[in-house]
């Protein structure tokens, strides 16, 4: 399920603006994947590390 930054600040009980930050420490670090963007709102899902499954299957060259 995709769910905005604002909606994860809610969840996890921090105001939104000081969300933003560990956002982008926990996208890097690979427990949260940006999924897309509508107008000025980013959604969000679990990413590999949380899940413990891989989410996007890597392609395989044609012939080779």
């Amino acid at each position: 399920m995709d769910r905005t930054a604002v909606e994860l600040a809610e969840i996890v009980g921090v105001p939104a603006s000081h969300f933003s930050r560990t956002r982008r420490e926990l996208e890097a670090d690979g427990w949260l994947e940006f999924t897309h963007k509508e107008g000025q709102v980013k959604f969000f899902r679990l990413g590999e590390k949380s899940t413990g499954r891989q989410v996007v299957v890597p392609l395989r060259r044609a012939g080779g």
